[in-house]
């Protein structure tokens, strides 16, 4: 049981990463559908905006020209959570290969023990500040397309959340399934213990109660 969850809470904590860096290098959080045929698309990231010609079927992607200018409060907080969700999660993945028990390069049980206990943190962090990023993105899209909703005209340009903000949805999931499955292996491993000698008197006395 102990090797299926240390090969899950890899699969998943590398799933987290690669989702949460993806949600940040590619630029779909939002399509917009312009005009009552949808003649062109429009994509919009944290760090530029493409939009698609259905028509000439050619993609014209507008990248900022400077990421310091003033930009809406929520994509930069949106930013700097994803960031810093992606940082954390670099930091968990390392110490969950050094707790893994197949990983060679720290075979110390007790310094496995302390590297699992911290990637349970990392991960839960990284998680937490993923799903964060991602709620306050989408509360802004909503607001700012709030009376568009309410009219329901079909035709009229709409709005959905895009595959970039899926990828960062997945890679939050990711990121809280590692840290429960890393909680269960540091709740199988039993904490080695750091005076033998009372470990020695007391397997003395278990052996003495087992002739009597």
């Amino acid at each position: 049981m102990g090797s299926a969850a240390s090969l899950a809470s890899i699969c998943s904590g590398a799933l987290s990463f690669v989702c949460t860096v993806g949600s940040l290098c590619t630029g779909c959080w939002q399509i917009n559908s312009k005009g009552s045929v949808a003649l062109s698309m429009r994509c919009r990231g944290l760090w530029g905006e493409c939009v698609w010609d259905k028509f000439v079927k050619i993609w014209t992607c507008d990248v900022f020209s400077s990421y310091l200018n003033p930009h809406p409060a929520a994509i930069i907080f949106t930013r700097a959570f994803l960031i810093t969700s992606a940082v954390a999660g670099i930091g968990a993945f390392l110490c969950l290969l050094l707790g893994c028990r197949y990983f060679s390069c720290c075979q110390e049980p007790t310094a496995k023990h302390r590297c699992l206990r911290l990637s349970v943190g990392f991960f839960l962090f990284s998680g937490l500040t993923s799903c964060v990023g991602v709620i306050r993105y989408c509360v802004y899209v909503f607001s700012q397309h709030q009376y568009e909703v309410s009219l329901s005209i079909p035709g009229f340009p709409s709005f959905e959340y895009g595959y970039s903000l899926w990828m960062a949805v997945a890679g939050s999931l990711a990121a809280l399934a590692t840290s429960f499955t890393a909680y269960y292996e540091v709740r199988l491993i039993k904490t080695p213990s750091t005076n033998p000698a009372k470990e020695h008197a007391g397997n003395s006395i278990r052996m003495m109660q087992t002739y009597v």
